[in-house]
């Protein structure tokens, strides 16, 4: 698709855009699907911890990826990058571009900080350079990125069924302050469902109307072979009050969620309880569009 006249004129100026991370509020696993995937049925919501994205254009063709954590790989590797080439294969690029990622979600935390950042890139190029016309044109894009993407695109609390990349509006009525936990290491995802695979059990079901019952599938499987994410689970239920507590994703974070702002003393507690290592962070879930109102352009 060819830009139009307001997309040429808007290459003149950048925009920022929060990139928010997700937390699973129920996950369950239907059934193995023949593309080798498995059918799930998960409410996920984004939240108010997440990374930032810098999209600058400029003359000429060139395309230049930069991220505060060296750790991150460039290239075909990032779901940034792979997100800026489709997004010209399939639309068209007139300018170069400038990405600059500030990272702030730690990787393999169940968070799709990686999925939410593709997210940011195809939203930042359609509102900079004003095309597509719609959001929709840009699904197809999404789901062939990851089975998140598709949601952060959406940027509301969603019910997402499928692989995850069907995905339907769904207001979140439960308590909607929570306190994460990431223990500074990683699980990975296609190793959960795998063990999953192996010995399918459901997630232990909690909640009360009007929100629950939920659970997470993931858990059992996950729980058995790295005894901090249970331990984390348990200690924010059961010590620290916590309406709702669960592993998000495949892990490794869990969150508790509270009706109001957890109390301070709760995150000093937390510190002392699981050690220096682990990542603790207060946040809030957000219900509407998050980057209107977290999205700037730049001058």
């Amino acid at each position: 698709m060819s830009p139009s006249t307001k997309g040429r004129e808007d290459t003149s100026r950048g925009i920022e855009l929060f990139a928010p991370a997700k937390i699973n509020l129920d996950l369950r696993i239907l059934g193995r699907r023949t593309d080798g995937f498995h059918e799930i049925s998960t409410r996920m919501a984004p939240v108010s911890l997440g990374d930032r994205l810098r999209v600058r254009a400029h003359p000429g063709r060139e395309f230049t990826f930069r991220c505060d954590d060296p750790r991150i790989p460039a290239g075909e590797e990032n779901l940034v990058c792979r997100a800026t080439r489709l997004f010209g294969e399939s639309f068209g690029l007139s300018c170069g571009l400038t990405i600059s990622l500030e990272k702030r979600l730690p990787s393999g935390a169940g968070l799709g900080g990686g999925s939410s950042d593709a997210a940011a890139t195809l939203l930042a190029l359609r509102t900079l350079l004003g095309y597509p016309s719609s959001r929709d044109a840009l699904l197809p894009l999404a789901a062939s990125l990851g089975s998140d993407v598709p949601f952060f695109l959406l940027q509301r609390p969603a019910l997402c069924q499928g692989r995850g990349e069907i995905v339907s509006p769904e207001p979140w009525v439960g308590p909607g302050h929570g306190l994460l936990l990431f223990p500074g290491f990683s699980v990975s995802t296609p190793w959960a469902y795998q063990a999953y695979a192996a010995n399918p059990r459901p997630g232990e079901e909690r909640g009360a109307p009007p929100w629950g019952p939920v659970r997470n599938d993931l858990e059992p499987a996950v729980f058995e072979k790295y005894l901090w994410i249970a331990t984390a689970r348990d200690w924010l239920q059961r010590e620290a009050g916590a309406a709702l507590a669960m592993m998000s994703g495949s892990g490794s974070s869990v969150f508790g969620l509270w009706e109001r702002a957890p109390d301070p003393e709760i995150v000093t507690r937390a510190r002392l309880f699981l050690g220096v290592d682990a990542w603790i962070k207060p946040f809030v879930i957000l219900g509407g569009e998050v980057s209107t109102d977290l999205g700037a352009f730049l001058p």
